[in-house]
């Protein structure tokens, strides 16, 4: 078992993650993924599980130029790449959860847990799409 410690003792889940410098560079290293809406997941391409949660939780800093654009939340877009291994039990999306990420050198991982998916993947490598400003009308 890997642990990887991070100032202050937490860990990143975007540690050895492709395009981690997005949330290194846009969100100063900080960037929960606590309490997320699971939008969407689909297998791409040859063997690629895409993933696009709703961030209802803002980090402390943000790109400046965000500012005039109104927002309330983020889109997070992750892509497991070289998939592993696949597990997917339940019927549907467009609930809150916790995902457990692990970004490690030779492999990673994801797993979420919910009465509505329990979902198991491993893969070569991680990869964060993008990190956007999202409105989201419900949660005014």
């Amino acid at each position: 078992m890997v642990i990887i410690i991070f100032k202050g003792g937490f860990i990143m889940w975007f540690q050895s993650a492709l395009g981690k410098e997005k949330i290194q560079f846009m969100f100063n290293n900080e960037l929960s993924i606590e309490s997320v809406e699971i939008n969407s997941f689909s297998l791409e391409r040859f063997s690629d599980l895409k993933f696009n949660f709703y961030c209802k939780g803002m980090p402390k800093k943000y790109p400046e130029k965000w500012n005039g654009e109104g927002f309330n939340a983020l889109s997070l877009v992750i892509t497991f790449g070289g998939l592993i291994q696949l597990n997917i039990i339940g019927s549907r999306v467009g609930f809150f959860c916790s995902p457990i990420i692990n970004s490690l050198k030779d492999y990673s991982e994801i797993r979420i847990k919910n009465n509505e998916l329990d979902l198991y993947c491993k893969s070569k490598f991680l990869t964060i799409e993008g990190v956007t400003p999202y409105i989201d009308e419900r949660w005014d």
